[in-house]
């Protein structure tokens, strides 16, 4: 099956298996990051407020 194949068959999904499978190309994305891991829970365990977003500011970025 070709790129424009699979193309085709994403488009013909429902909104809920598109978000789906866009959460799962995102998780396969940062699985090819050796270091992802160390570096995401490294910022999770950070007892810094000083560095952390406010909800706000998580909107923000989102949106941009």
């Amino acid at each position: 099956m070709g790129i424009q194949e699979i193309k085709a068959e994403i488009e013909t999904l429902p909104v809920a298996e598109r978000k789906r499978l866009a959460a799962f190309l995102v998780s396969s994305r940062h699985q090819e990051f050796a270091d992802y891991q160390a570096r995401t829970a490294s910022k999770i365990d950070d007892k810094n407020p000083a560095i952390w977003a406010t909800l706000e500011e998580l909107d923000q970025r989102l949106e941009s």
